[in-house]
């Protein structure tokens, strides 16, 4: 059976039918209404409903979505997303059944990468961690195969965790000083290259400086990225007691040696001896519809 899933993001969203094999069989994309989340459930709405009417075999009820956090998603509700603050108190599970016969499932979108992500790491281990760094930094963990989410779906959101004592820049969500996504997300990479240079630089930019080694300070600024990172996986390996991490997002698609400096960083600190600690760098494109599938199986 296909089933109707949404993935909404800071930028924007998309809308697909994916089948049990995990595939997308068709899919649209669209720009967030960063400021109307009315006009944004509306759409996913309205495409959902051509799905059912012009596809067979799809699931006529279920509508699976993936939400950035933190939100309360045992009911779909906003409560202080970074990328999208004008969706604060809105009750999205509540809008989709007063306008539509849909029965919302709503899931952070860390979690829903996971999903995708263990159905092809499960035949090596049952116990991981996912951490997705692009815009902002995410984490999801699957123990035993199944995904541990917390009691209102929020478990694993690191960004907002403190990892850099002497930072000099406020996060303006926050308030605090040295979060982990205004410390090593692609969005920090860019704001922090861009000071140093006096220009807006993007993030791949930035990483294109820093492979060439053409600029002293940015080599300095991304290796302290990478530093934190390195300290910021070492401490989940030590937190959640496992030995995989997974990860994704665009940033890690990148040249950043972060497989290698993680693990060896890894090694040399973690406490426990002969423990083999793996990293690995995700390949799948959109594990985040994909995963979808399996929220409300």
């Amino acid at each position: 059976m296909l089933k109707i899933c949404a993935d909404i993001g800071g930028t924007k969203t998309i809308v697909g039918l994916i089948n049990d094999q995990l595939e997308i069989i068709e899919s649209r994309k669209f720009e967030t209404f960063k400021e109307d989340p009315i006009q944004e459930f509306t759409e996913i709405i309205n495409i959902a409903k051509y799905y059912t009417n012009h596809f067979e075999n799809v699931d006529q009820i279920s509508l699976n979505i993936a939400m950035p956090g933190p939100c309360d998603y045992t009911q779909g509700l906003f409560l202080n997303p970074p990328n999208l603050q004008t969706y604060n108190g809105f009750n999205a599970g509540e809008y989709i059944e007063n306008q539509s016969t849909f029965e919302p499932y709503f899931v952070n979108d860390t979690d829903a990468a996971i999903l995708a992500e263990y159905q092809y790491i499960k035949h090596q281990t049952e116990n991981f961690i996912y951490l997705t760094i692009s815009t902002g930094v995410g984490m999801a963990f699957v123990r035993k195969g199944e995904l541990i989410s917390g009691v209102d779906g929020n478990l694993g959101e690191v960004g907002h965790t403190i990892i850099k004592n002497d930072s000099d820049y406020q996060c303006p969500v926050c308030k605090q000083y040295g979060c982990v996504e205004n410390e090593i997300s692609g969005l920090a990479i860019s704001r922090k290259a861009s000071a140093i240079l006096n220009r807006q630089v993007s993030t791949k930019e930035a990483i294109e400086i820093y492979v060439k080694g053409s600029q002293s300070e940015v080599t300095a600024m991304i290796e302290e990225v990478l530093t934190l990172t390195q300290q910021l996986c070492t401490n989940l390996f030590s937190i959640f007691n496992v030995n995989d991490i997974v990860l994704g997002g665009g940033v890690t698609q990148s040249a950043l040696p972060y497989k290698t400096s993680i693990e060896a960083y890894a090694e040399q600190h973690y406490l426990i001896p002969n423990s083999t600690l793996k990293v690995k760098i995700s390949d799948l494109d959109a594990n985040v519809l994909t995963g979808l599938y399996y929220i409300n199986e």
